[in-house]
C-alpha cells in the first residue's frame, strides 16, 4: 500500500502529472535533499541518500530504493511516533461547512481506532467495534495525561433519503473512553448536536453545540447555530459561552491557555469570506479577532491547533461551500492580523479552494466511473486536498490527505477520500494508514502533552448580570474618523435568527439581514473615550454618532461580555499590533455611564413606531392621497410585506447586506450620513425643519440597515406592520 501511494504521489501510472521513473527520481531529489540537510552530514542516512542521488540510476529499483530511504529519513526526524487515535468516517451526505457536522446528514460507517505502531505497520485496535449501533464517529481528542479520549457519535443506520433536508432527529453527542477501552460513558444528550470536544487545562471540556439557539441567515434549509460551549468532565454544567449570532467551529487550547476557534462573522457583510480565527478565555471572556476578519484569500481557516512550544498555529485553509478540506497553512499571528504575510503554505501544491481554484488544473481527470462535473464546479475545487492537521513541531505534522477532488454542496464526498500521513514543511508526505473503503480522519497522538496553565478568570461578581466597556479613544480608528466628530455611541443589539431559512420571513429589504434592536446611547468624552455598562450575554454592535445622533461609523460585527466582565478597547477598529495609550482617558475619571434608551420603536425595532410617526406629523399632508406630491406615498398603508412609505424610502438609504463583499466599514459609507434622503431633509425639504428628536428617529432607522421589523415571528410582524406591540419576546 505504501508503494502504491508513492506511485500515486509521483505520477507513475496516473493521469495526474504523469512521469516515468527517471522523471520521478529527479523530482524526489529536492525533497530528499531537504531531509538530508536536517539530518546533517554525519548521519548514515544522509550518506546513503547522497550515494543514491549521485548514482544516476533511473530504474524502478533505484526509484523504490530512494523512496524507502526518504521515508526512513522522515520517520527518523519525527522520532518514534506514539500510537495515533483517529476516526474512520464516511463524510456527510451534504458537503458544506455547516451541514457536514449535523447528525441529520451523517452517513453510516466507521469507528474510533488506535494505530498502534505508526510508520512501522498498519495494525489497528478498535475502541468502538461492537459497542455502538451503526452510525458516524468524529473528532477524537486525547487528554493532557493521555488517559482519556473524547469523541462524538450519532446513530445513523442509513444514509438519509433526502440528502438536502437530512434525516431529522439524529444528533451527535459526546462520549468518553479510556485508551484501553474501559469506562465508556455518554456525556451529552438531548435534541442538540454536540461535537469537536477539547480538554481545557482544568480538565473541563469545551466543544461546539447547537444549545445556544438560533438559525443561520443565508440559506435554505435552515441550519441551527452552533457555538462554543463548556461542560464539566462528566458532561454536567453545560453552558454556552458564546453569544455570537451565527456559527463557530473547531476550538483548541493555545499554549497560553486561551481558546482559539473559527467564527463566522457576517453581520451586514458577505456570508462567504469571513470565517477566520478568534480567541477567547475559557470562561468566554475577552472574545477577540485573532486573524483574517478582513481577509478574502483563503475563504476561511479551520481546524487551528497550536504548534508545541511555539506562538505559531497550524490550520486548514478551506472553502465555505464544501466540507472542511483544502490546504495546510502555518500562521504567525505576530506577523499581522490580515492578508498573506502571516501565512506559510505547507502544502502549496494544493490551492486554497473556492478563492483560488478558478481554472481547472491541466492534470485533473475525474476518478474512473465518475462523470466530470460542470465547468464551474471544476473551477471551484482542487483535485486533491488535506484536512485535520495535527502539529508535532514547527516543521512536522500529521494530516489526512485525499487524491480525490473536493466536492461542493449539495453533494456528498466519496466515502474513502482520506488516509493518514506524516508530513513536513518541505512537502514530504508518507502514508501511515489508509482504509480503501472508508475515510480516516482526525489523527491525534496518544501521548501526554504539556498542559497550559489554567487561564485566570477576571470576572467581577459585583457587576451582576452586566459588563463594563472602556473605549480609550474612538479616533484611534482604521479607517480614521474626523477629529471631534463623535459625541456618543449607539449600542445596537444583534439578534439571533429565530426561524429557519433565508429571509423566511424577511425583516427588511436588506438581503439575509440579522435582527437588530437599539439599546440606546452612551456619551463620548472630548478625548474620544467612553465608559459604560451593558447587559451581559447579548451580542452588541457599536455606532459612533455625531452631535445630531447620526452614525459617522458603523460596526459590522458583534461583541459580547460575560457577566462581570470588564473589557477595554483602544478605539474603533484600531490597529491590533500597537500598544494602547498610556494616558488615563477622561471617561475613566467618572463612574461608568448607564445606557440612555433610544426613541420609541427602537427596542424592539419597529419602523411603524419609529419612523411612521415622523412621516405622519411632517410628510403625509403632501405625500398622500390619489396624487401624492412627487408620486411618493408616505402613508403607513400596507403594501405587500411592508408599507408604502417604507418601500418609497428604503432605497434612499445606503445599507450593507450579505450581497456586499466590501471588507472594511468606511466612515460615511452607510446609513444616515450617506443617505440622500437625510441630506434632503436636513436641508429643509419644502420648508420642513425637523426637530432633533425627529432627526434621531430617522437616523436610528437608517443606521440599523433600514430594517422594517424587529422580529422574525410572522404573527408579530403583522402586529408591527399595524403599529401594534409584539406579543412574544425576541430571541436574544
Amino acid at each position: 500500500m505504501v508503494e502504491l501511494d508513492w506511485h500515486a504521489q509521483d505520477g507513475i501510472g496516473t493521469s495526474r502529472e504523469p512521469r516515468d521513473y527517471p522523471e520521478a527520481i529527479r523530482a524526489l531529489r529536492a525533497k530528499g535533499d531537504a531531509l538530508a540537510r536536517k539530518l546533517g552530514e554525519r548521519s548514515a542516512l544522509t550518506r546513503r541518500w547522497s550515494a543514491l542521488a549521485a548514482s544516476g540510476d533511473g530504474s524502478r529499483r533505484a526509484y523504490l530504493a530512494m523512496r524507502r530511504l526518504k521515508r526512513e529519513m522522515l520517520l527518523t526526524l519525527a522520532g518514534r511516533l506514539p500510537p495515533i487515535v483517529f476516526a474512520k468516517q464516511v463524510p456527510s451526505c451534504f458537503s458544506h461547512q455547516l451541514t457536514q457536522y449535523y447528525g441529520r446528514y451523517a452517513r453510516p460507517g466507521g469507528g474510533i481506532y488506535i494505530l498502534e505502531r505508526p510508520g512501522i505497520d498498519m495494525g489497528l485496535r478498535s475502541l468502538t467495534d461492537g459497542r455502538f449501533a451503526l452510525g458516524s464517529f468524529a473528532f477524537p481528542e486525547v487528554s493532557w495525561n493521555a488517559d482519556r479520549i473524547l469523541f462524538a457519535f450519532v446513530q445513523a443506520e442509513t444514509t438519509p433519503d433526502d440528502t438536502i433536508q437530512g434525516a431529522r432527529g439524529r444528533y451527535y453527542h459526546l462520549y468518553a473512553i479510556s485508551p484501553g477501552g474501559a469506562g465508556l460513558r455518554r456525556l451529552t444528550d438531548g435534541p442538540f448536536d454536540d461535537f469537536t470536544p477539547r480538554f481545557l487545562p482544568d480538565d473541563r471540556m469545551v466543544f461546539i453545540s447547537t444549545r445556544r439557539g438560533g438559525w443561520h441567515r443565508c440559506g435554505t434549509p435552515g441550519c441551527e447555530n452552533y457555538v462554543l460551549t463548556t461542560a464539566n468532565a462528566d458532561g454536567s454544567g453545560i453552558q454556552p459561552i458564546s453569544f455570537h449570532e451565527t456559527q463557530e467551529w473547531d476550538p483548541a487550547v493555545l499554549n497560553d491557555g486561551r481558546i482559539i476557534y473559527t467564527r463566522w462573522d457576517y453581520v451586514d457583510r458577505h456570508p462567504v469570506f469571513y470565517e477566520h480565527l478568534w480567541t477567547t478565555a475559557p470562561d468566554g471572556a475577552r472574545a477577540a479577532a485573532l486573524f483574517g476578519n478582513n481577509t478574502f484569500n483563503p475563504v476561511g481557516i479551520w481546524e487551528a491547533r497550536p504548534i508545541p512550544g511555539s506562538r505559531r498555529i497550524l490550520a486548514t485553509a478551506a472553502a465555505h461551500h464544501a466540507m472542511t478540506a483544502g490546504s495546510i497553512i502555518r500562521l504567525d499571528p505576530a506577523a499581522g492580523v490580515d492578508g498573506p504575510i502571516p501565512l506559510t503554505r505547507l502544502t502549496p501544491e494544493t490551492p486554497f479552494p473556492e478563492s483560488e481554484t478558478r481554472v481547472t488544473p491541466s492534470w485533473y481527470a475525474p476518478t474512473a466511473g465518475v462523470e466530470a462535473r460542470d465547468s464551474e464546479e471544476n473551477r471551484r475545487w482542487p483535485g486533491h486536498t488535506y484536512r485535520s492537521p495535527y502539529p508535532l513541531s514547527e516543521n512536522l505534522f500529521l494530516a489526512a490527505y485525499s487524491y480525490e477532488q473536493l466536492v461542493g454542496e449539495p453533494q456528498g464526498n466519496p466515502a474513502n477520500m482520506f488516509g493518514l500521513y506524516l508530513c513536513d514543511s518541505d512537502g514530504n508526505r508518507e502514508l501511515l494508514y489508509r482504509d480503501p473503503s472508508i475515510a480516516s480522519l482526525w489523527p491525534v497522538p496518544l501521548t501526554p502533552r504539556s498542559r497550559p496553565r489554567p487561564y485566570a478568570s477576571t470576572l467581577d461578581p459585583s457587576l451582576g448580570d452586566n459588563g463594563v466597556y472602556v473605549v480609550q479613544n474612538v479616533y484611534a480608528s482604521q479607517p480614521a474618523l474626523p477629529p471631534g466628530s463623535v459625541k456618543a455611541l449607539r449600542i445596537v443589539q444583534v439578534l439571533p435568527k429565530s426561524t429557519p431559512g433565508k429571509d423566511l420571513p424577511p425583516i427588511g429589504v436588506p438581503s439575509g439581514a440579522p435582527g437588530k434592536q437599539v439599546l440606546g446611547t452612551v456619551p463620548v468624552e472630548k478625548d474620544g473615550s467612553a465608559h459604560f455598562i451593558v447587559p451581559a450575554r447579548k451580542e452588541l454592535a457599536f455606532q459612533a454618532l455625531d452631535d445630531r445622533g447620526m452614525a459617522v461609523q458603523i460596526m459590522r460585527s458583534g461583541a459580547y461580555l460575560q457577566p462581570g466582565e470588564r473589557m477595554t478597547c483602544i478605539g474603533c477598529h484600531e490597529s491590533r499590533t500597537t500598544a494602547p495609550p498610556s494616558a488615563r482617558p477622561l471617561a475613566q475619571l467618572r463612574p461608568p455611564s448607564r445606557i440612555t434608551p433610544g426613541p420609541d420603536g427602537s427596542k424592539p425595532l419597529s419602523y411603524t413606531r419609529l419612523v411612521q410617526k415622523v412621516l405622519d406629523d411632517r410628510c403625509v399632508s403632501c405625500h398622500s392621497g390619489k396624487a401624492p406630491s412627487g408620486g411618493v406615498d408616505l402613508t403607513g398603508a400596507p403594501e405587500g410585506h411592508y408599507t408604502r412609505s417604507y418601500l418609497a424610502l428604503v432605497r434612499q438609504v445606503p445599507f450593507s447586506d450579505m450581497e456586499n463583499g466590501e471588507a472594511l466599514s468606511k466612515p460615511g459609507r452607510y446609513g444616515s450620513t450617506a443617505s440622500p434622503l437625510m441630506k434632503k431633509l436636513l436641508a429643509g425639504h419644502q420648508g420642513v425643519k425637523l426637530t432633533p428628536s425627529e432627526i434621531e428617529r430617522l437616523a436610528t432607522w437608517m443606521d440599523v440597515s433600514a430594517l422594517f421589523y424587529g422580529t422574525f415571528d410572522s404573527a408579530d410582524q403583522e402586529r408591527q406592520k399595524a403599529g401594534l406591540p409584539i406579543l412574544k419576546p425576541v430571541l436574544e
